[in-house]
Parts: structure tokens; sequence; C-alpha cells
């Protein structure tokens, strides 16, 4: 068997549909192998290395297996180094590809055109990076690729194969020696700590993060949180592991639903499931907080646990074997303490579960509203994320949603959207601002050709939004490149869609959804016109109490929740 042939193999056996990229002439056998093999795999071709690999991100996002992405060499492998980053920061399992001809020498800069040092490039967002030079070492190299990329806190692999070892037959003996097994921390100790910490404290919270989407344990999680009756707070990047539950009361964050940061600064236990923590315990925001609150954090990743936060015990398990018994655990009746620790909660959720949903929320709200429940939401970067989080929460809907949750990639969310797609055979709902869908809008030519089921929803502030509002904050008596007068410009957005064949429509504030914004079986393109001086709310300011936002609720609604 060709070495092509068997990567090819191994990514069907792994259950990969659809691998992304862009040809070019150093990958040209691995291209034909996986067209060999078109009834079992697709290739799908993208106009930008870049997309492929944001692509092939989205596409493991949703299903959990590897998402895959090539390019050639060169330009094509440098392209994609962006997407390989955001799948590294974002622990998403995903394989990238590339190939090159003859390696530099030592202290040449380059001897043949487009040849780059790949594994030097990728050695830092990589979980392994090798380039594949002799045929007899490349069944060990793919192998130990896939182990990497799956085991343990999943991310990203890259492999580099020479361009003649595709066509060199396989090595029949060869295989990769497997990574011993991470030492991990006592299951029962963590479930006795857990279940003695709950029981014994007043105030409880269940703090989740997108590690329960990573780990697929959200239905365990659901029975945890049915037994134990625990107030759940989680992330912006995990709103949607269970959010219509009954005990699920928001994201926390500086950018966060009132209520949920309300609950948090209540609370006299925190126990976090795959989330990393990742405040500054010298905040004077959050630090008071990570003082005076115990917290119990469990991740898979040992060097997470190496950050020192105050008040805090650690464990070093993987989910998917911790999830199974904590969702067993018989729990002593509830408390009088533990129902009116609920009825805080709700009475908080409550109050202020209306705040903070002007337009264009309501806007984006309503689109969320009129799209089916198993339709999958991706977000861009940018001032749109935190409308279409906040709208969300708002709308009450329980759809998967993707995010550039670490990494914060300004223009992901069209190539996420087509991955998301052809993993999922769902209508797709990609939100955009004016800036980040320019980054890649070459793919409205890939959702034309294929005709995929997809809205792109532009929410067109034309400012750069978030940068302007940065530039305000730190002081700055004038904008540089992030308004009309100062150097920033937009397209006329309908011009665009005609160009590339896609039905256009416009949302204008105050106006319903219309049936022909989101059509079920063709794409789409709807601008939401919105005012450029428009700014998130609600934010915290620096040093404020986390649950003190701005605009400031009236001092005696703010009083009288902080005192319950």
């Amino acid at each position: 068997m060709k070495i092509a042939d068997y990567i090819v193999d191994t990514l069907i056996e792994k259950g990969v549909t659809d691998v992304f990229g862009v040809p070019g002439g150093s990958v040209l056998d691995f291209v034909y192998a996986l067209d060999r093999r078109k009834k079992e795999i697709a290739l799908r071709l993208n106009y930008h290395e870049q997309a492929s690999a944001f692509a092939a991100c989205g596409y493991a996002q949703i299903t959990g297996k590897p998402g895959v992405a090539y390019g050639t060499k060169g330009p094509g492998f440098t392209n994609m180094l962006t997407g390989i980053a955001d799948a590294h920061h974002n622990s998403i399992p995903a394989l990238f590809i590339t190939a090159h001809g003859a390696p530099t020498p030592d202290g040449l800069r380059f001897e043949n055109v487009q040849e780059i040092d790949t594994v030097g490039m990728t050695a830092k967002i990589t979980k392994y990076a090798a380039r594949v030079t002799d045929p007899r070492d490349a069944r060990a190299q793919i192998n130990r690729a896939f182990e990497q990329m799956l085991s343990g806190r999943k991310g990203a692999v890259m492999l580099d194969f020479a361009t003649s070892v595709f066509q060199s037959e396989i090595d029949a003996e060869a295989s990769a020696t497997p990574a011993p097994p991470a030492a991990h921390d006592s299951i029962e100790t963590i479930v006795a700590t857990i279940q003695a910490e709950i029981e014994k404290a007043r105030r409880p919270v269940l703090l989740i993060g997108d590690g329960i989407n990573q780990s697929g344990t959200q239905s365990l999680l659901e029975k945890l949180v049915q037994n134990a009756r625990v107030p759940v707070l989680s992330s912006r990047f995990a709103q949607d592991v269970i959010p219509g539950s009954e005990y699920y009361f928001g994201a926390i964050g500086s950018h966060a639903t009132r209520y949920s940061n309300f609950v948090l600064s209540k609370c006299d236990l925190a126990v976090a499931l795959g989330n990393r923590m990742a405040y500054n315990p010298n905040s004077k925001s959050f630090g008071a907080y990570a003082r005076r609150t115990r917290t119990i954090r469990v991740d898979i990743d040992k060097a997470e646990l190496g950050r020192q936060l105050p008040n805090m015990a650690n464990f070093h398990a993987d989910l998917k074997t911790l999830m199974p018994a904590l969702a067993k655990i018989t729990w002593q009746a509830p408390t009088p303490t533990g129902q009116d620790w609920l009825k805080t909660c709700n009475e908080l959720k409550n109050t202020l579960f209306q705040c903070d949903t002007d337009y264009p929320v309501t806007a984006i709200s309503e689109i969320i509203k009129s799209t089916a429940n198993d339709a999958v939401l991706v977000s861009d970067v940018g001032n749109n994320e935190m409308w279409l989080s906040r709208a969300y929460a708002c709308s009450g809907c329980a759809n998967r949603i993707l995010f550039s949750n670490n990494f914060g990639s300004l223009g992901c969310s069209l190539p996420k959207a087509i991955g998301a797609w052809h993993a999922s055979r769902k209508r797709v709902i990609c939100f955009a601002g004016d800036m980040g869908f320019m980054m890649n809008s070459q793919e409205l030519q890939f959702i034309a050709r294929e005709n995929l089921p997809m809205t792109v929803v532009i929410l067109n502030t034309r400012s750069s939004a978030m940068i302007r509002e940065a530039q305000r904050k730190k002081g700055y008596a004038h904008n540089v490149h992030t308004t009309p007068e100062s150097g920033y410009s937009v397209p006329a957005f309908d011009g665009i869609a005609r160009a590339f064949g896609i039905p256009y429509s416009r949302m204008e504030p105050g106006k319903p959804v219309e049936a022909g914004h989101i059509p079920k079986d063709r794409p789409a393109i709807v601008e939401i016109p919105i005012d450029p001086g428009q700014d998130v709310l609600p934010f915290l300011p620096a040093g404020r109490p986390f649950q003190d936002f701005d605009p400031r609720l009236p001092r005696e609604t703010h009083e009288h929740l902080d005192a319950i």
C-alpha cells in the first residue's frame, strides 16, 4: 500500500468524512489518494488555506472527530498557521498536512523555492509536529500524530511529508510506541471531595467550561445537576452545554449576563469542570472572590494546574472517566439552605433577565428564535460575538454555538461554518462583523458552489467597533483606521451577494424577521445595520466588583440584589 493511501485509510477508520484544502504540486499524490476514495471521504475545495484550517476546526468542534486540512508547501502551509494556532489554543483535534521537496541545509535561509522550516514554525502551536522524510518511519509518525491529537487534552498536530514519500510503500512492521497513560488522580478521591464539599457548602455552584463539550459528557452533567440540584454557571464558550436546564444561570465574565456574575459573587464553593479558571488572581474585580471562595478545579492538562490560584484544590483527571462517577452520586436530601440558595439564584435571574437586551441583541435574538433547535450557530470575533452571546441567553434557545474561544481569530466564522455544516448537515447561521466577514469573504464561493443551506448574518457597524472602543477607553483623542473618517471603510454587501449569486436581505431596526431572511434550503446573506457608535453593553470597568457592570443599575436595585 502507498503511504498516501495509508493516510486516507487511517482517516476513514477514524470516522473522518470531509477533508478541506487547496491543491498544490507537492501534495497532489495525497489529493489523488483522497479522490480515489471519494465515496467514503469527500475532498472539499476552499479558496484560501486559512479557510481550510478553520473549516477543519469547525468540523472537529461539532463532531469531536479529527478535523483535517491540507496545503501545499511554502505559502500554502504558512496560510494555515492561524487555523493551526486556533486549534491549539482551543483544544480542537485537528490534523494539518503539507509536503515539501528537499530540506534546507543548516546555515542556508533556503535552497529551493517555497521550502520552509514547518516543524520549527509549528512546534509551539501543536501537540506534535514532524517532517516525514523516510518511508520506513511513516507509519509510526502517522500513528503517533493521531495518538497525540486524540489523547489527553486534544489539540492540533502537523505532518509535513517529503513529496516522494507519498508514493512509497508503507512499512508493514513499523508502528508508533504508544505514550504511557497519564497518571491521573484517584477518581474515588475526587468524587468524595466534591460530594463532601458540596454537601457542607451553603451556596455551591458548578462552574463548567467547554471541556464538557470536548469530552462529550453533556448528558452526564445533566444527570449530576438533576441529582445534586446545584446551580450551574459557565464560561461564555460553554453556553450551549445545558442551556435549557432550570439549574443553569448563565455565563460569567466581563461581558456576562448580569445575573450570572451576581450568582458567582454570592457562592461559597465553585466546582470547576472543564473550565480553565483563567482569571487573574491579582485582579481587583476577581481577586477578592478568589480569596474568599473555596474552589475545586478538575483539569485534564496537568500544566494548567500549575497556575497557582488561592483557596483552590486541584485535581488531574479526564472528565470522560470522572463524570460517570459524579453522575452516580447519591446525595443527601436538599437542605432548607440549599432551597434558599436556588430561590436566591432565581430571584437574581428573574430580576435581571431583560437587562441589556436592546438593539441589536433583539434582532439577533429574533433570528435565533426563527431557526430550528438543531441549527448550528457560529460566531466571529469582535462586538458581534458579545451581542450574539447575549442574544443566545435571552432567546432561550438550545442550539450548539461555536466560538474561537481562546485565540480570538477574526475572520474565522465563515469557514468554520462551512466545516460545521459538513459535520452536522444541519442549517448553519454564521454571524460576523463587517471587518471579520471581509477577511474570508472569498469562501462565499464555496457556499454558492455547493448551495449550502447557510445564512451569513453581517452585523455592520461600518467601523472597527471593538478597536474603536479600545481607542476611546485608552484615552486617545482621535481614531486611527477604525471609522470612515480615520481610514476604515466597507463595501456594499448587497453587491457582494449579487457577485456570488447569493440572495441578500437587510433587517432594519424594529422590523420583524421575515421568512426570506432565513431560508431552509439555500444560502442567504442578511445585513443588520448598526449605529457605528453602538457600544457593547454591559461591560465591567477595571477594578469594579464583578457584579457591578456599566451601565450601572439603579443603586437601590443593586444594593437590594447585593444584599439578598
